[in-house]
């Protein structure tokens, strides 16, 4: 699986795009107190002049295609720095969803973290590639 994701983040390094490195599960910890440590880490990350894209179940689920729109409307307003936030094993807070530019939901499905990790990876590489008119997407 680490390979996969070592394969697209190197492909997307030339397009500017930046993660927010995933949050480790503090396992001495219950779940609100997870929750709390995360949401104090995620805040402290996130980046005020990047357009913030939050992966979560409460989130809105669209087309690659209409992705590649979002992409492409903040790339022509200026925008070419994104950032994403997996949300740990219990979710994400309320305080943190309301950080966001766009919350996107991938599926309704439950996947663990690096599953969503390269899942988000190949659909930004695709989403770029739809951009670009590369023929990755067909």
């Amino acid at each position: 699986m680490s390979e996969a994701i070592k394969k697209y983040e190197k492909i997307l390094k030339k397009y500017g795009i930046i993660e927010i490195k995933e949050i480790k599960n503090f396992k001495e910890y219950e779940p609100k107190k997870i929750l709390e440590k995360e949401k104090s880490l995620i805040l402290k990350n996130i980046e005020k002049n990047f357009f913030t894209i939050i992966l979560d179940l409460r989130g809105k689920q669209v087309s690659t295609e209409k992705m590649a729109n979002l992409f492409n409307k903040n790339f022509e307003n200026g925008i070419n720095s994104f950032q994403f936030i997996i949300g740990g094993a219990f979710g994400i807070e309320r305080e943190v969803l309301n950080q966001a530019d766009f919350v996107w939901k991938l599926s309704d499905l439950t996947f663990n973290h690096q599953i969503v990790r390269i899942i988000l990876l190949e659909q930004v590489y695709r989403i770029l590639s739809i951009i670009n008119g590369e023929s990755y997407h067909h």
